[in-house]
């Protein structure tokens, strides 16, 4: 399913041996190319990050096993995990800019436009503002990384913690926020469902 880059820095084993969950991320760097989704993931191993990866086209990487965890989410709490999630759950950067102005422009400088951009009001974890999108093809990888996740471990992997780094981090953080085309509740409806048509 992946493409194998560099081991990131692990901080120790998952608890279960394998990821309850999965935290969606967004890079909020540059997001043209695989190449950079592969700078993101460079940037994140000289930082002593370790997560996994899904660039423009769809591509997934990995870069460190399954069985140990790494720091990816921060200062970061939910209800049935307590503090520190990156212990329970796998963070998953999507190549994205994420969150920008008004007027497209991004914190880095570059102004996106038309149909990659999405506009979204307050409503569960998505903080009101205008985003880029993700792609279709990072928005169909994204599920299938959940599916296959789960089907390697289904006594591991709950789709009730999958969530959004908003909603770890809320206040903190808005991603994915609008760059999903859906709210995190309504994503994690549409892995079961889709789970139950597999089975």
């Amino acid at each position: 399913l992946a493409q194998r880059l560099d081991p990131m820095k692990t901080a120790g084993a998952y608890r279960k041996g394998y990821p309850e969950g999965l935290i969606v991320h967004f890079t909020a760097g540059h997001c043209d190319t695989e190449k950079d989704m592969i700078s993101s993931m460079n940037w994140g191993k000289s930082q002593g990050l370790n997560f996994m990866g899904i660039g423009p086209t769809g591509r997934v990487y990995q870069a460190s096993p399954l069985d140990r965890w790494g720091s990816h989410a921060g200062t970061s709490s939910w209800p049935t995990l307590g503090s520190s999630v990156s212990r329970y759950l796998v963070g998953v950067e999507i190549a994205c800019a994420g969150k920008v102005d008004a007027s497209g422009k991004s914190w880095f400088g570059k102004t996106y436009g038309g149909d990659r951009l999405r506009s979204v009001p307050a409503r569960a974890n998505q903080q009101a503002g205008t985003y880029v999108k993700y792609t279709t093809e990072q928005e169909e990888a994204l599920i299938a990384l959940c599916l296959w996740l789960k089907s390697n471990n289904p006594q591991a992997f709950d789709f009730d913690l999958v969530l959004g780094h908003d909603e770890v981090s809320p206040g903190r953080k808005n991603d994915p926020g609008g760059s999903l085309s859906m709210t995190m509740p309504e994503f994690r409806a549409l892995l079961k469902q889709r789970w139950v048509q597999m089975s």
